[in-house]
C-alpha cells in the first residue's frame, strides 16, 4: 500500500458500527477488519487524525477499540459529548431526566426498547438490551442529566421513522432525534454528528474533515464534512449525500491518501 499524500491537518471522522466496526447488538460480539485497522494506522503516520463520530457512548467506544485502534477525537452521543485523545471535554450538552420520562411515556411499546444514555452508563430501561451497561426498573432510578436516549424498534425502521418524525415535531426545540435504520438516538437541540465536526474544526484546528457513515443518522456527518464517503450498501438518500462511495472504510483512507 503506497500513500502520495501528506494527511497533515486533516482529521478524519468514522462512524463505529458497520463502518470502523462489524458489531452484533444482541450478543455484543465485535469484529474488527485487519485491513481496516492498517489502513487506520497509516493514515495516521501519514499525520492525520483519526477519530470515531458514533451514537455510542464514550466508554462503549473505548471498551471496543481497546489495544485495537488509538483514537486521536470521540465524537459520541451523536454529538452530545466531543473529546480530544485525551479524553478531555471539547464540547457537551445534556437534558433533564425528566424530558427522558416524558419520551419513555410517549414512545415505549411492545416490541421497543429504551435505553438512557448517561456520562457513565448506558442504562437499559425495564430490559435488557444488547450493548446496555446496566438495567434499571425505571427512569426514577436515574440520577444526574442524560447525555441522550435511544429506542430500538428490532427491525421496524416505518415505526422508527414515525417515532423520530413525531418526537421532532412535539419536542423538537428541545431535542432532535436522528434515525438510524430501526432506531432512533435523541440529543438536545443543536447537536448531531455535524456538530461534531465543527466541533474539530473549532477546537483541533484542523483544516479539513473526513467523514464516513453508512446510515441515516450520519447524513449530518457527510453534509458537514469537508470530504464525505459511504458504501455501496447504504441506502440512497445516504448515498445521494456522500462525495465517494466505496467497498469500506479501508478504501476510503486509502482513496483519500
Amino acid at each position: 500500500m503506497t500513500l502520495h499524500n501528506d494527511a497533515r491537518g486533516t482529521a478524519f471522522a468514522s462512524d463505529y458500527d458497520g463502518t470502523l466496526c462489524i458489531s452484533n447488538w444482541e450478543t455484543g460480539e465485535e469484529r474488527f477488519d485487519p485491513r481496516v485497522v492498517e489502513a487506520v494506522r497509516r493514515y495516521q503516520e501519514a499525520g492525520g487524525l483519526f477519530g470515531i463520530c458514533t451514537g455510542r457512548p464514550l466508554f462503549s467506544v473505548e471498551n471496543g477499540v481497546k489495544g485495537v485502534v488509538d483514537l486521536d477525537f470521540y465524537i459520541v452521543t451523536t454529538g452530545a459529548q466531543v473529546l480530544d485523545r485525551h479524553k478531555n471535554v471539547l464540547f457537551e450538552r445534556t437534558f433533564d431526566v425528566e424530558l427522558g420520562k416524558e419520551l419513555y411515556k410517549r414512545y415505549m411499546a411492545e416490541g421497543v426498547s429504551y435505553v438512557a444514555i448517561t456520562e457513565s452508563e448506558y442504562l437499559g430501561v425495564g430490559t435488557p438490551f444488547g450493548l446496555a451497561s446496566n438495567v434499571v426498573g425505571t427512569l426514577d432510578e436515574i440520577e444526574g442529566k442524560l447525555l441522550g436516549v435511544s429506542l430500538e424498534f428490532h427491525g421496524d425502521e416505518a415505526a422508527a421513522r414515525a417515532a423520530r418524525d413525531d418526537m421532532n415535531r412535539r419536542f423538537g426545540d428541545v431535542i432532535e432525534g436522528f434515525q438510524n435504520k430501526d432506531s432512533v438516538d435523541v440529543v438536545m437541540r443543536g447537536c448531531s454528528k455535524g456538530s461534531g465536526v465543527d466541533v474539530l474544526h473549532r477546537e483541533l484546528g484542523v483544516e479539513c474533515v473526513v467523514g464516513i457513515g453508512d446510515s441515516y443518522n450520519d447524513l449530518a456527518l457527510l453534509e458537514a464534512a469537508d470530504v464525505s464517503y459511504t458504501f455501496h450498501s447504504s441506502p440512497q438518500e445516504v448515498r445521494d449525500a456522500a462525495d465517494r462511495v466505496v467497498s469500506d472504510l479501508a478504501e476510503a483512507l486509502v482513496d483519500y491518501l
